[in-house]
């Protein structure tokens, strides 16, 4: 009987093993995490995410490996923040956060107000962006971890302007973002808010004479057929704020796995701003080759310009002591 029992015993754990089961002892399982964004998985996307994804598995020793979801597959961004507040979304990058969760500290989002990437990452830092990183777990229930960006936004249109003077009266298209909306606005420019969808048929029946948009996006629209300048207003930068879900970090990961995901995310942020700079030097020379001629404005006039418009939002819009924040960072203070 006890031989019986023991060669019963000895078939089961050899079955389990070959099921991939553990019955004494402890076997380390790899560790997938999730990863969702609305943006699409080709051009500067698709080398950030596959740069990112194999630099997990590096550190990790391929114990950690992450899992893709672009273009919205689980979703609008609206969607992936809910999901992240649960845990079943691990981490991704997101930019609507700001208007849900913070839009008083959402400084960045104004035009002409920071220089570029590294001074927003500069006010990220701050005690304002502890602020950020506080109120995003608590309403959130997520980790803001960095941000990358595409390169500024700089504006097509069919009539130059080189200064402010000559900016005027031009019908421009906006999102529909407000504050972009009141910006344009103290330019003397009369914005238009558009859908994105909509641009191209916008120019074409001279609703607008005049977009917005970050060079991939020119370059990718093929812009030159519609438009004859390319002008640089470097109104504002375009980014991607980095999330990771407070249940993930919390509870999923332990402290090797948080250092591994932080230095993966470091990594691939440096990476990031290599890609967009040489991307964007091919972008410029695709749309001059497409017979778009470059004008290069008065930029600081533009931003003196625009100064009352962001003084409102400021007064109006934002937390206490955020502006003096933003400008001991941009070295007004």
């Amino acid at each position: 009987m006890r031989r019986a029992l023991l060669t019963n015993i000895t078939v089961i754990m050899l079955v389990l093993a070959g099921c991939g089961t553990v019955v004494s002892g402890t076997q380390d399982e790899k560790l997938e995490l999730v990863f969702a964004t609305t943006m699409d998985y080709s051009g500067i996307d698709r080398d950030i995410v596959d740069f990112f994804s194999d630099k997990i598995t590096e550190l990790s020793d391929d114990s950690m490996e992450i899992e893709l979801f672009m273009n919205g597959q689980l979703g609008g961004e609206r969607e992936a923040l809910e999901q992240m507040n649960l845990g079943e979304i691990d981490l991704g990058y997101n930019v609507i956060q700001a208007e849900l969760y913070y839009p008083e500290y959402n400084a960045i989002a104004i035009p002409f107000l920071f220089p570029d990437l590294s001074s927003m990452r500069e006010y990220m830092d701050s005690p304002a962006g502890d602020k950020i990183k506080e109120i995003a777990r608590e309403k959130g229930g997520i980790v803001p971890m960095g941000m990358h960006g595409y390169g500024s936004r700089w504006t097509t249109s069919n009539k130059p302007f080189s200064n402010v003077d000559e900016l005027k009266g031009l019908k421009i298209r906006m999102p529909e973002i407000e504050w972009w909306v009141d910006v344009w606005a103290e330019l003397g420019a009369l914005p238009t808010p558009i859908a994105a969808t909509e641009i191209v048929s916008a120019l074409q029946t001279g609703t607008v004479d005049a977009q917005e948009n970050f060079l991939t996006n020119i370059a990718g629209r093929q812009m030159w057929d519609y438009q004859k300048y390319l002008i640089k207003t470097e109104h504002i930068e375009l980014y991607q704020q980095w999330l990771v879900s407070e249940d993930t970090w919390d509870h999923k990961l332990n402290t090797e796995q948080r250092e591994i995901l932080e230095q993966a995310i470091d990594e691939t942020l440096a990476y990031a701003d290599d890609v967009v700079e040489k991307s964007n030097k091919q972008f410029l020379e695709d749309i001059e080759a497409g017979g778009m001629e470059i004008i290069e404005p008065d930029q600081e006039e533009m931003r003196e310009k625009a100064q009352p418009a962001i003084e409102r939002i400021i007064e109006n819009e934002l937390a206490p002591g955020v502006y003096e924040e933003v400008q001991k960072v941009i070295g007004d203070l």
